[in-house]
């Protein structure tokens, strides 16, 4: 019954927001609206978010400026119907779901290039080693879209986008330090010179760190096992390292007006320490053994051509990307006799493909959009000591065609529809649809929207060919809908959002005895992947910026409202909270100064015990966070954040830490 109430009261306030709206709109009318916003993402062709049907969220700019201090991962956070979680500070495992969907059903995309992992099992994106280093901004779209982006994007499509050069020849540096030993530096350049255009940037971090397992989490933690014994958490190191470094970069040709060829490139290397929480004996838990050093490069060639007076505009574009793990673990590795020993385990993941995109213009007619991919994933295991140990060296190859109709009727309903075909080679080939539509009354500021659409995902390489995998996997496969309204108040002083959505997941892969296991896998592993489950998400995405007052103060919120269950074992997720939002207040009333209040609550949050195989549930929190900025003369800025203010004990994931009380300054140069 919540589910149904939340349902109504978003359908009753986007009921109360068309009633109410005209006279207030009328009211304000002499003020103009600011320029909106655009993406990319939602139709793969440049398109006001005004217009848009889907559920997108652009961070901007300023907002990766102000958060990505250590990466990407306080970017996301507070994004609506998006969780994200890591597992013991800067670096480390950090996963993200949109919708309640799993960690590889969220399509990750670097300048709309392919970027999820072929070396996770599932196939998931680790956010923890990005830098912000040369992003420009990132969208994020909600929703099933493997009609126009294939396998991958049940849950939805994650897009970083780089920044592009231009204009005359500029730049920035900064440098800032802080708690836990942090010292953070970043160069950006960017400009002209002539048919070319430029940006590069590069991003360093260093941060002393805490344990990461442990650390701030109240109460005794026991960890080990019935067959091994049960034993209390060892004395905690007094820290566990990071260093990251990351850099991107792009080059565009602009020899004719309608011709642009464009190379580009981000990748990032990172260090960690980390803690062993499965340890069967005390002294393994810390043991200075384990870490991992895990390197990511990207890079894509794409020529654009607006030929044919600029009704078709044609884009070529050939990518590549290699991620290269290693992981040394305490105790980590097994030999015949089950005897555990130090390793270092290798996974070498790569990527190589070629894509080709149409966007034809036909007038009254509309935007016809239609294209083609082919996509090869790899990947090569290793283990050292080579002891009982099954390696991998796979290939599978997907080939796609893809099409999208949008066209607009009474100056006002924004409508698309489309489909696309993946044929896997050696396994299988398989279809998405969706469709949209957007009604603008723009005499009140309203518009409704609306969608609907299939996903899927192809099973990853370790599940097909891994000593646990079935190559006969099929494909994952989904249908979800949403529904929602947007508003603008008093001439774009105050923007609203709600939306509604459903999301039905099937044929879901699971590992577990199953008719399809080989006798060896049941003996060895107790089972093998196949497909099986089924699991239900739905719920509630609001979102709004206010100007409190003009110019001065202005706040910007968001809540969702998530219901996911597995519809076998009739489970709710771990980390899929049913309620989170966040809200900022911004304030830059006094000339050069910006300053924010970010709170970000996150409810009862439920996880799993491996120790005692328990459900467990993690206590909500909130926790305040404080930003600042000052420009200074001749190009110099100084920053400043304060986070976890109230210096609240709270967990991300369960028994990791996460930090206390944090300080950071630093100074910026732009030239």
């Amino acid at each position: 019954m919540a589910t149904l109430s939340k349902r109504r009261a978003a359908l009753l306030a986007g009921g109360s927001l068309v009633l109410i709206s005209a006279h207030l709109n009328a009211a304000w009318a002499d003020q103009d609206a600011p320029l909106g916003e655009v993406d990319i993402t939602a139709t793969r062709t440049e398109q006001p978010v005004a217009n848009s049907a889907s559920a997108i969220t652009v961070i901007s700019p300023q907002q990766v400026q102000t958060y990505g201090a250590t990466g990407l991962t306080n970017v996301l956070r507070g994004t609506p119907g998006l969780d994200i979680w890591e597992f013991g500070g800067v670096g480390t495992l950090t996963s993200v779901s949109l919708r309640g969907s799993s960690t590889g059903q969220v399509l990750v995309l670097i300048d709309g290039v392919r970027a999820n992992n072929p070396t996770d099992a599932g196939g998931a994106v680790d956010f923890g080693g990005f830098t912000a280093a040369g992003i420009e901004r990132i969208e994020v779209l909600r929703g099933p879209q493997s009609a126009l982006y294939g396998s991958d994007a049940m849950g939805g499509v994650i897009n970083i986008i780089t920044k592009k050069g231009g204009g005359a020849s500029h730049g920035s540096a900064l440098i800032e330090g802080g708690a836990y030993g942090t010292v953070h530096s970043r160069v950006e350049q960017a400009g002209s010179s002539g048919d070319w255009t430029y940006s590069f940037s590069l991003d360093g971090l260093h941060v002393d760190g805490f344990p990461r397992f442990g650390y701030r989490v109240k109460g005794p933690i026991i960890l080990g096992g019935a067959y091994t014994g049960y034993f209390p958490l060892p004395p905690m190191p007094s820290m566990d390292i990071t260093n990251k470094l990351g850099g991107a970069g792009q080059v565009a040709w602009h020899p004719t007006e309608d011709l642009t060829v464009t190379a580009g490139a981000l990748g990032y290397s990172t260090f960690i320490k980390f803690d062993n929480s499965s340890a069967t004996i005390p002294e393994n838990v810390y043991n200075g053994f384990s870490r991992q050093n895990t390197s990511f490069a990207q890079g894509y060639l794409r020529v654009d051509d607006d030929s044919f007076a600029k009704k078709l505009h044609s884009r070529l574009t050939l990518s590549a990307n290699q991620t290269n793990m290693v992981d040394w673990v305490t105790q980590g590795c097994y030999d015949a006799s089950y005897a555990a020993f130090n390793c270092k385990l290798g996974y070498l993941g790569g990527r190589y493909g070629a894509e080709y995109q149409g966007d034809a213009k036909l007038d009254a007619f509309g935007l016809v959009t239609f294209g083609g991919r082919t996509d090869t994933e790899t990947l090569t295991t290793s283990q050292d000591p080579y002891q009982n140990f099954t390696p991998q060296d796979d290939q599978q190859t997907t080939n796609s065609a893809f099409a999208q109709h949008q066209f607009t009727l009474f100056d006002r309903l924004d409508l698309t529809y489309g489909g696309r075909i993946d044929a896997v080679q050696g396994n299988t080939t398989f279809d998405t649809w969706r469709t949209t539509a957007a009604y603008r009354i723009e005499e009140t500021g309203t518009k409704l929207r609306a969608t609907a659409g299939t996903g899927a995902k192809v099973a990853t390489l370790f599940q097909r060919y891994s000593i646990y995998g079935s190559p006969n996997l099929q494909p994952e496969q989904s249908f979800g809908w949403d529904a929602g309204v947007d508003q603008t108040f008093l001439g774009g002083l105050v923007n609203l959002g709600a939306t509604y959505y459903y999301n039905d997941y099937r044929n879901l892969i699971n590992f577990g005895p199953a008719p399809n296991c080989t006798p060896t896998q049941v003996a060895i592993a107790g089972g093998c992947y196949y497909n099986i489950g089924r699991a239900r998400t739905q719920g509630v995405e609001l979102s709004g910026d206010v100007a409190i007052v003009p110019e001065s103060v202005k706040l910007r919120a968001s809540y969702t409202y998530l219901d996911a269950r597995n519809l076998v074992t009739n489970a709710v997720p771990s980390y899929r909270p049913h309620n989170k939002g966040s809200a900022s207040v911004i304030y830059t009333g006094v000339p050069k100064l910006e300053v924010e209040a970010r709170v970000t609550v996150v409810g009862a949050n439920p996880a799993y015990d491996y120790t005692f195989h328990r459900n467990v549930t993690i206590p909500a929190y909130a926790k305040f966070d404080l930003f600042a900025n000052y420009k200074l003369d001749h190009g110099v800025s100084v920053f400043g954040r304060m986070e976890n203010l109230t210096d609240i004990r709270y967990q991300n994931a369960y028994l990791y830490g996460t930090p206390g009380r944090s300080v950071y300054g630093g100074v910026k140069y732009e030239w």
